[in-house]
């Protein structure tokens, strides 16, 4: 079985002076061994949390967006799977590879985000779009 990736347009929009982005149908991530993680509708993502100093070097918003979406869900405090902070990345670094992104891209990305984002973990709960945030 191969591995099953989003490709759904996302809704994107400035919501409280950042770059938003979101699907209004659950996002499901299967892989080779029949697992799977499904995202929930609307949960908003701020797609890639690249450093401003990268940001000429890696888009925030590029095909493997969704991979990067993945990643922002696992480090949410309620996120539903049990997994460690590293199997999150670890599973971030997988779904960019999926996504076809090239070694030395994914392992950069993969490194900084090992460095980077600690801060983050668990640190609050999801947030979902809804039409009454954008007023």
């Amino acid at each position: 079985m191969k591995a099953t990736l989003p490709q759904q347009p996302l809704s994107t929009n400035t919501i409280d002076g950042e770059r938003l982005y979101w699907s209004t149908r659950a996002l499901t991530f299967s892989d080779h061994t029949g697992g799977a993680v499904v995202i929930k509708s609307n949960f908003l993502s701020d797609g890639l949390s690249i450093p401003k100093f990268f940001q000429s070097i890696f888009s925030k918003s590029p095909h493997y967006i969704y991979a990067g979406i993945l990643h922002d869900y696992g480090y949410r405090a309620d996120f539903p799977y049990a997994m460690s902070r590293k199997g999150v990345d670890k599973l971030f670094l997988h779904y960019m590879k999926e996504y076809g992104v090239g070694w030395l891209t994914r392992h950069t990305i993969y490194r900084a985000v090992r460095i980077g984002a600690a801060r983050n973990w668990k640190a609050r709960d999801a947030t979902y779009y809804a039409e009454s945030i954008e007023s």
